[in-house]
This record gives C-alpha cells, sequence and structure tokens, in this order.
C-alpha cells in the first residue's frame, strides 16, 4: 500500500522542528547530539583484610593476592594494616624471603571476602609447619568508653593456657580465669571498659606472662586484635615465653612483653693494650673490670665483669646478662675492686627491655684509636631458613681492611689476595664499623680479611646453620704480651 504525499509532508513538518531543537541543545556544538546525564554508579561493594606474620622461625614474606604481591617484606610481629578490596573470590599466597629465592609457604585458593568483613589472616605455626588462621574481629560493638577484644593464640609451642583480665593492683590469688584456650584458637572475649587493664596468662596457676599495667584509655570504641606470639630471642623467653602483639582497627600495632623483661648485655675484651697499661700502672694481675651505674636506678657503681682478660667474653659462652632496662654508665678500671681507679668512663648508654646487646670494649688505652665501647643492639630470631651474619672491626692494627665471605672451597686464600674472588662483601671496613646484618643461606663459608693485600685472617669452613645469628669481630695482635701474637676473629652466636 502506498502512502500519500500528504501524510509524508505532515510528518515531516512535526520532525524537523523537534531536530533542530534537539540540535540547539547540544553542549559540546555536535549536530543532532542529545547530552544526557551520566548515569549514578553504585559503588562496589568492599571489604578489607590484613595479615600478621606470627610464625616464629619464618624470614620475612611477601603476600601474593591473585598472583600479584601485594604485601612486601612483611616480618615477624608485623601486621600489614587493613586494605580496602573488592568483595569477592581472592587466591592468597604467601612465600618465604630466603637467600636462594623466595620460597611459597601458603596458599589459600578461592578466599571469599564477604562485604564489610574484616578478617585477619595470620600466618602461625613453625616455619616447617606454618599455615593461616583467618580471624575475624569482635562481633560486639564498643560502646565509647569500651575496647572489645579478640584474642588468639599462636604461639606454637606454648601449650592451652588461661586468661585473666583485672585491674592492674588485683591479687592474682582471687581471680577467675577469663577463658582458656589454646594454639590455633581464637575467642571473641567482648567488650570491657577501656581503662588501665592488667593481662595475665597462666598454665595450671602459674603465671607465664603478665603485662603490667596496660591504658585502653585511648582505644575507646575500638575493636581490637591481641595475638599471643613467641618471644624472639633468649632475654625476652627468660621472662616470658610470649608476648602481645595487640593490633587496631588502623592496622597500627603495639608489642607487649613480660613486665619484668630485663635487657640482656653481653661483654667482649679486645682492648689489645688495655692489661698493659693496668700492669705500667703497677696493678700486678694486668687484668681490668667493668663497673656499671645508673642514675635513672639511682644505682651507685657496682662490679659488673670481675677480672676481665683479653679475648674474655662476660658472660661466656654466647650468653646475655639480664640487666634492668634503663640508661648506664659503664668504668673500665684495674682490677682493685675500686671504680675510683677508672681509666675509661663511658657517656650514657641506655638499654631496652628485651632487646639483646653485644657490648665491645676495644681501641687503645695507651695510644690511638683511642679506647672506647662499641655497642650494638642485636637481632637474634632464629629464622630456619637462612644464617645472619654481622661484621665488627675491632682491631686497630689493622687499618681498613676488605672482608671476605665465600661459600668453602670456593676460593683460596691466594686467590682472595689475588683478587681472583671478586669484590669483596666489605669495602676499606674501618677500625670500628659495624655492618648491618647480612643474610646467607645455611653452608659452610671461609671468611677472609684482607690488609695490605694479606689474608691477616683467614677462617676456612666456618659453619653457619639454619637459624644462627653471628656477630664476627675481627682483633689484633695482643699488645700486652701473653699468648695472642696473631690476628683473628672472635664469632658471639644467639
Amino acid at each position: 500500500m502506498k502512502t500519500s504525499n500528504s501524510r509524508i509532508v505532515s510528518k515531516l513538518a512535526v520532525a524537523l522542528p523537534l531536530a533542530a531543537f534537539i540540535a540547539g541543545c547540544s553542549d559540546d556544538g555536535n549536530d543532532n547530539v542529545l547530552q544526557f546525564p551520566p548515569a549514578v554508579e553504585e559503588p562496589a561493594a568492599s571489604g578489607f583484610i590484613q595479615v600478621v606474620h606470627a610464625s616464629p622461625d619464618a624470614p620475612a614474606v611477601n603476600v601474593l593476592l591473585n598472583g600479584s604481591v601485594a604485601i612486601e617484606g612483611l616480618d615477624y610481629a608485623e601486621t600489614s594494616g587493613f586494605a580496602e578490596l573488592d568483595a569477592g573470590s581472592y587466591d592468597i599466597s604467601v612465600e618465604g624471603i630466603t637467600p636462594d629465592g623466595n620460597v611459597g609457604v601458603i596458599d589459600v585458593a578461592g578466599f571469599s571476602l564477604e562485604e564489610n568483613a574484616r578478617p585477619t589472616v595470620i600466618a602461625v605455626g613453625n616455619v616447617a609447619e606454618i599455615a593461616p588462621l583467618v580471624v575475624s574481629e569482635s562481633a560486639t560493638d564498643p560502646a565509647d568508653d569500651q575496647v572489645a577484644l579478640t584474642v588468639t593464640h599462636a604461639a606454637p609451642d606454648a601449650p592451652r593456657v588461661d586468661v585473666y583480665l583485672s585491674a592492674p593492683e588485683d591479687d592474682f590469688a582471687g581471680l577467675s580465669a577469663a577463658f582458656a584456650f589454646e594454639f590455633g584458637e581464637s575467642i571473641d572475649a567482648g567488650v570491657v571498659t577501656a581503662e588501665p587493664v592488667r593481662i595475665r596468662v597462666g598454665v595450671e596457676d602459674d603465671v607465664v606472662f603478665d603485662s603490667g599495667t596496660v591504658d585502653l584509655t585511648g582505644f575507646a570504641g575500638q575493636k581490637l586484635l591481641v595475638t599471643a606470639i613467641a618471644a624472639e630471642n633468649s632475654t625476652e623467653a627468660a621472662a616470658s615465653p610470649v608476648k602481645l602483639l595487640v593490633t587496631t582497627e588502623q592496622g597500627e600495632s603495639v608489642e607487649l612483653i613480660d613486665v619484668d623483661t630485663n635487657a640482656g648485655v653481653r661483654v667482649l675484651h679486645l682492648s689489645p693494650d688495655a692489661n698493659a697499661a693496668v700492669t705500667s700502672a703497677g696493678i700486678a694481675s694486668g687484668n681490668v673490670e667493668v663497673f656499671a651505674s645508673s642514675e635513672v636506678l639511682g644505682m651507685a657503681p657496682v662490679e659488673l665483669i670481675p677480672g676481665f682478660n683479653y679475648l674474655e667474653q662476660f658472660p661466656g659462652d654466647s650468653a646475655y646478662a639480664g640487666v634492668p632496662a634503663a640508661s648506664f654508665v659503664f668504668d673500665v678500671a684495674p682490677d682493685t675492686d675500686m671504680v675510683g681507679d677508672s681509666v675509661f668512663t663511658s657517656g650514657e648508654l641506655a638499654l631496652d627491655a628485651g632487646v639483646e646487646y653485644t657490648v665491645v670494649a676495644a681501641g687503645r688505652v695507651l695510644g690511638s684509636p683511642a679506647f672506647g665501647l662499641l655497642a650494638t643492639a642485636d637481632a637474634n630470631r632464629s629464622v630456619a631458613t637462612e644464617a645472619s651474619v654481622k661484621v665488627i672491626h675491632g682491631a686497630p692494627a689493622a687499618g681498613a681492611v676488605d672482608v671476605f665471605v665465600t661459600p668453602a672451597g670456593e676460593f683460596t686464600a691466594a686467590d682472595v689476595e689475588g683478587g681472583l674472588a671478586g669484590a669483596p662483601l666489605l669495602d676499606d671496613f674501618a677500625f670500628g664499623d659495624i655492618t648491618d646484618y647480612v643474610t646467607v643461606a645455611p653452608g659452610a663459608y671461609d671468611i677472609r680479611v684482607v690488609a695490605g693485600g694479606v689474608a691477616a685472617i683467614n677462617v676456612e669452613n666456618f659453619e653457619l646453620g639454619g637459624g644462627v645469628v653471628a656477630n664476627v669481630l675481627a682483633y689484633g695482635p695482643s699488645e700486652q704480651g701473653g699468648d695472642v701474637a696473631d690476628f683473628g676473629v672472635v664469632v658471639l652466636t644467639n
């Protein structure tokens, strides 16, 4: 059927003015384009997730989400903080960072992150049995004067324990446990008043951890995750086998160690002429002793180390002596039991609770470089997949040296002297210098210290096992007579 011309003309008469109107409304000058307001997009549903490293002998780790690195270098007792992610399914992998390359240790396929959820994934267990533990935050919303607590047992070698929450002054004998749990368990402890509290952990009525006073006032209105983790050095463990890692909603963290935790100190005598200086002053024994005093503690000088000789260490066998956490002044004196005979007085040395220190008496009493104390904090956590080495130059007669650490048998001492062993680990290493830690794969190593083109120190086939943390200290010949006639090294371990 044919359409009449009159009907076509009629339709055009309506359409053309409409088209002109539409064109006139175009904002950008494009003909015949009608601009609509942009569509309102609904925000994607999201949740939050954080990761906590609580495997006591595992190395630092990277965390991967769907194959891409999301968190780098997360170390023991650290938290990533909460990250916001689209709700959905994720493949989570954790890889340990080792000297021989990264190694996968945890794989969680299809981890479901729900809308508004805030889970924490804790890497728990010793490295041989490391596993993920997923913990939810407390289901209770705290009031403005409350704190909501979730408490997790993540110390693999600790037994089932009882947890006591009380006012700081409450006597333990009158308390009842708030709850009990064992490794791998998590408890939603509900809310407590945001005020000073005391947390005690018991095993069969014996207190194995005491937080002392913990002021929760600053956390009012928040949800906290409290994770019991293993002590990481011998000084911490001497007070308690565990400590508490407290993580806030903002991803900040605080470590709580036992209230009775000391600092750890070991001292090594590497001054080549100190005893000779004492002998020249008319003291028959030639030995020195060390006194410690503390204004903070109101402690007059007390004899810390009696009868100390060249190359001797205190307290011995790579151990640490526990001392109160405070600032101290040390005096080195002839072995007369009198601090008034001091030949050296240090400045104040601040010692923190739970930290272990190596203090080296080095330099010359009667010459240059001058006698002093070289102090360094030791990171002594045993990591099963690596050994860790720190080098201290305590041999004033050597001057600046090059230090080579190579796999056992790879090079001879002559190769090192002839420049065939490549670049040194430490170049122009000067007296008094202290390196950062260097991690190496477990195994046997040759250590050479080259001075003036000659391997003055040649230690071959030195075994560094997994978990060993070593301080390697170079010393020189004795300048007081005696049996020490050559250069060498003292190795102190964790």
